[in-house]
């Protein structure tokens, strides 16, 4: 009984003192956390939920994924080639099949071609079978502490802009707090959601924000699952059709591929995709 008394209080304090952080591509918790989270109640989270998450064993800092983000590259044509294979095309082409009802049904109620919708869903997640293995909670708020001191010389971001730093920092915490709202509103446990190194979440790879403002009830179950095909063909219609899309003006089509990733070299491939199918 003493013993199994003496490993809970190590684990504690491991996780009080962020040591029990580490492991993979994990660092401790930094001490900007303290701040992070005090900001976040100012703007409006309540503190206890707060106290609650990052208290967490699960809750991680991820130097990787920051270090990742500050000296990311711009994109190339040549990133986006792997989708324009025969055998990736084939698979869109089977899936416009598989799931033509839910696609019909997005094509009628939203005005979106529905060879759009699977072009995104090819890019995005590999028609659902991709959709990250980050924690969005812990890849948020690594980010959202990018700027400070501690994390650029913890992370080795020395020689990154700073400026720019700023500015993705203050994006990130905007999306975390969007993303712990929507959490706890649905009594749903951040933990449980994984997605891309930039956060990105679901079968459409939406940013919390996207997913509040765009997210679609697909299915009728009464919430919206960005992890279910239905839901997801219908957020990414929403999303497409408040960008601007109309499905008798193909040339409305570009600008609203590019409100969704704002690369053409994404655009130019999403509307590939979609005449070959």
């Amino acid at each position: 009984m003493a013993g199994r008394q003496l490993r809970r209080l190590i684990l504690m304090v491991l996780v009080v003192t962020g040591l029990g952080a580490g492991g993979g591509e994990a660092g401790a918790l930094p001490a900007a956390y303290v701040d992070l989270k005090g900001q976040l109640a100012r703007e409006g989270l309540d503190k206890k939920y707060l106290d609650q998450i990052y208290s967490d064993s699960r809750t991680r800092f991820l130097p990787d994924i920051v270090r990742k983000i500050a000296f990311l590259k711009k994109e190339r044509p040549a990133d986006y080639a792997q989708f324009l294979k025969p055998e990736v095309v084939a698979k869109g082409r089977a899936y416009l099949k598989e799931h033509g009802r839910e696609l019909k049904a997005a094509r009628e109620g939203y005005g979106v071609a529905p060879e759009v919708i699977v072009a995104i869903l090819t890019v995005e997640s590999g028609l659902g079978q991709t959709t990250g293995k980050h924690s969005v909670f812990n890849v948020f708020s690594s980010l959202a502490v990018m700027d400070t001191p501690e994390v650029i010389r913890e992370a080795r971001l020395e020689g990154s802009n700073l400026a720019r730093l700023k500015k993705k920092a203050a994006w990130a915490r905007r999306e975390l707090r969007v993303f712990l709202e929507y959490c706890r509103a649905n009594r749903l446990d951040p933990f449980q959601f994984n997605g891309s190194w930039a956060g990105a979440l679901g079968y459409a790879q939406f940013l919390p924000s996207s997913l509040v403002t765009y997210g679609k009830d697909g299915n009728g179950d009464g919430r919206v699952d960005l992890f279910t095909h239905e839901d997801a063909i219908a957020s990414i219609a929403n999303y497409l059709k408040k960008s601007g899309f109309q499905l008798a003006q193909p040339q409305t089509w570009r600008r609203a591929v590019l409100a969704y990733n704002h690369s053409e070299a994404y655009a130019d491939t999403i509307l590939t995709l979609a005449r070959w199918y």
